[in-house]
């Protein structure tokens, strides 16, 4: 870069007037060239003249005074021969937020994508969304005023209260929420006595307001008045940054929590987005032994791998446990069908590795992606096919920036 380049950048750098100027001089130069074709010669001769006199005081070196002077003359042969636009400042806007969406589209395409965790496959690392029904925990008291609002919009913890008015019984729910406007929405309860308003619902209403059971039926019908009829609270999934570059110019590395589409790859939910822990490459042997230890051709991963530090330094006298409130921050390794049976009574999603003799080839060009949260991750365990393309890899994640909690921050685990 020539000694002239250096210097101008020093000057923008330092010199406010040589920046003003050089906004001057660019809107000007736009706004001409925009009306070259409906202008008389004459007029674009004049401006382009006080455009060039601009660029040659600035070039000199000239100080402020200088600049400020050839600034003004050029803003009057503006306003004298150029078009002025209806409606000006409308215009600006319109161009300035049509920029910042570009700007905003390319980042999601090219550099950054958010994400929203919403299971609890990757607990403890991060967290989906999880709820907890309050109704028969009096001792959970549901905060009001200023710290709800502090707890939903810094921690992500949402409360639902609703108490029966009179005797009634529950009937049905809404299977969709009614938005009202962006992002002002509803879901009602369905009851003998009229319907009952939810506002801002979670995303898998009534099942995270605590009133289906495992088979996704209502727990309780029947209330008295002045029962608790939803007595909740939510806690959204981590929100994170997904990192876009460094993929194209290396492989993931197994370890790294990687994101990747799942198209209509069987046993995935179609066309969405995954997150998992890399943990099988392509042309590697992988099987899951009792040890809840993974092994890459015959060779255990441990604490001592990348990644791996907090999945293997569970305690191995300690049975696998569903992550829950109590044991939020436990884990428990990756568990094959035999070890599955003995902690659940069943095998559990683990149909691709049913014993810790059943070793798999991972084909070329693929990988192989388990959950943290072993005992609740639908993964390459339970797939139709446990390996997937690593061309559908987009990228990984890189940092969580909502809500506030212990996991805010970096998110390269």
């Amino acid at each position: 870069m020539s000694l002239l380049f250096w210097l101008d950048l020093f000057r923008w750098l330092f010199s406010r007037t040589f920046r003003k100027a050089g906004e001057l001089g660019d809107t000007v130069q736009k706004i001409l060239d925009h009306q070259r074709d409906v202008l008389p010669g004459a007029n674009i001769a004049t401006v382009e003249a006080a455009l060039a006199a601009l660029k040659k005081v600035v070039r000199s070196g000239a100080d402020a005074a200088a600049i400020k002077a050839q600034m003004a003359s050029l803003e009057e042969e503006a306003n004298r021969w150029l078009r002025p636009y209806p409606n000006a400042d409308f215009r600006e806007y319109a161009v300035m937020f049509l920029e910042i969406a570009i700007l905003i589209l390319g980042s999601r395409a090219f550099l950054v994508q958010p994400m929203v965790i919403p299971t609890g496959s990757a607990q403890p690392t991060l967290w989906g969304i999880t709820y907890e029904d309050l109704r028969d925990k009096p001792e959970v008291v549901i905060p009001s005023g200023p710290m709800r609002l502090w707890d939903r919009w810094v921690n992500g913890i949402s409360y639902y209260h609703v108490v029966a008015e009179q005797d009634l019984e529950l009937i049905d729910a809404d299977r969709q929420p009614k938005t009202l406007v962006p992002f002002v929405s509803r879901q009602s309860l369905k009851t003998t006595a009229g319907d009952v308003t939810i506002w801002f619902p979670p995303d898998s209403f009534p099942q995270q307001l605590g009133l289906l059971d495992d088979s996704l039926r209502f727990k309780k019908t029947s209330f008295r008045k002045g029962e608790d009829i939803v007595r909740a609270r939510v806690t959204t999934g981590d929100h994170l940054f997904v990192e876009r570059v460094t993929y194209n110019f290396r492989r993931p590395k197994r370890g790294e929590i990687i994101v990747f589409r799942s198209e209509t790859h069987p046993g995935m939910t179609a066309n969405t987005h995954y997150i998992k822990r890399l943990v099988g490459l392509g042309g590697e042997r992988i099987r899951i032994g009792d040890d809840r230890h993974t092994y890459i051709n015959g060779v255990p991963l441990t604490t001592n791998d990348h990644g791996f530090e907090k999945v293997f330094a569970f305690d191995p006298q300690r049975p696998p446990i569903r992550i829950n409130q109590p044991d939020q921050h436990t884990y428990s390794g990756h568990l094959n069908g035999t070890v599955w049976y003995r902690a659940e009574g069943n095998a559990g999603a683990t149909r691709n590795f049913p014993d810790e003799k059943t070793e798999y080839t991972i084909r070329p060009g693929h990988y192989v992606c388990f959950g943290d949260n072993t005992m609740n991750s639908a993964d390459s365990r339970h797939w139709g096919e446990p390996d997937f393309d690593q061309k559908k890899v987009i990228g990984r994640s890189l940092f969580v920036f909502w809500p506030f909690t212990r996991r805010f921050g970096p998110a390269l685990h």
